[in-house]
């Protein structure tokens, strides 16, 4: 009895302690940025042009499915001007997102490394701006 005492306080315990919500992962946009992020970290440091011009394209085509979708951040907002023009912003960082990415795949396909590195580094700067502007700060 007392050998079970422990993994079952644990066990108890362990169910109720509080989760943190994660409702706004589950989002469709959410999933595009993540297989936009896992591309990305399959093409920045990679050395083959073929893998590195394939993970861009897949990085391509999850800008492509978000670009039409609205940012939970944007969607709580009051509709009116402000909420229009932050959905315009959003579409114009995901479009210039778009053609960096064809940049990389072009320097891939060049095998140009060097300005792959170039790009990858401008594609951080990007991220930071557009997760700044767009995602809301957790409390």
């Amino acid at each position: 009895m007392k050998k079970l005492f422990f993994p079952v306080m644990l066990l108890a315990t362990a169910c109720l302690m509080p989760t943190p919500l994660r409702a706004e992962e589950d989002t469709p946009l959410a999933k595009q940025m993540e297989g936009l992020d896992d591309a990305y970290k399959a093409f920045r440091r990679e050395t083959d042009p073929a893998k590195g011009a394939k993970a861009a394209r897949e990085a391509q085509d999850s800008v492509l499915k978000a670009i039409p979708m609205v940012p939970a951040m944007l969607e709580k907002m009051p509709a009116g001007e402000a909420k229009e023009k932050a959905l315009v912003s959003y579409r114009t960082q995901m479009g210039k997102l778009f053609v960096s990415l064809c940049e990389v795949e072009a320097a891939f396909i060049a095998k140009d490394l060097p300005a792959v590195a170039k790009l990858v580094d401008t594609l951080k700067g990007q991220k930071k701006e557009g997760h700044g502007e767009f995602i809301e700060e957790e409390e």
